[in-house]
């Protein structure tokens, strides 16, 4: 289950599991209105609970006076930004780690500029299609030298690539044979 922002955990750090159950529940569904009863069948308390809980919290909750269902307000904050900002982060986070993973080791580093190219290959035959329907107007070389840039990249994105496991396999043959220390001056 998704979990309440910090500031509202910060401002109410003394209350019960049942409260936070509650402000959990209210946050992970913010487009569902709740009645006190389903609430209190839930949470197997009574609606006095449920009314006292969030009559507390009611400045995070989207709720009126005539009202007798509760939301979570998404104008004061908004589940959905937060989880998505956090998930980008994560995204990045590991294709960090994955990239200083790779690079240290000759078929990562070979894999890594293969990905590349071939990234570079796509953005540029991107550019090329743009002018070629009409999207971009002018540009200081001829649109076929896009494309020639564009299946240039790809196939030597496509060629390190390849040398990746090529060069993986030529490892794992020859350090196995290769001496220990032949450059060591105590031997």
């Amino acid at each position: 289950m998704a979990r309440v922002p910090s500031a509202f955990a910060d401002e109410f750090d003394a209350k019960g599991d049942r409260f936070f159950a509650i402000a959990e529940l209210l946050y992970a569904n913010p487009d569902r209105q709740y009645t006190q009863q389903e609430l209190a069948e839930r949470f197997d308390c009574s609606t006095t609970t449920i009314s006292n809980h969030t009559g507390e919290m009611s400045e995070w909750l989207d709720r009126r006076d005539s009202q007798t269902t509760y939301a979570w307000d998404v104008d004061v904050h908004d589940p959905g930004h937060t989880e998505t900002t956090m998930a980008v982060q994560r995204f990045y986070a590991d294709l960090w780690s994955l990239i200083k993973k790779h690079s240290r080791t000759g078929p990562g580093a070979f894999a890594l500029f293969g990905f590349i190219m071939l990234l570079t290959g796509s953005v540029v035959f991107s550019v090329y299609g743009a002018f070629t329907v009409g999207l971009l107007s002018e540009s200081a070389l001829p649109e076929r030298a896009y494309l020639g840039i564009a299946i240039g990249c790809v196939l030597t994105g496509i060629i390190v690539t390849l040398c990746s496991p090529y060069m993986a396999w030529v490892s794992g043959f020859l350090w196995p044979r290769l001496p220990e220390g032949p450059f060591d001056k105590n031997k």
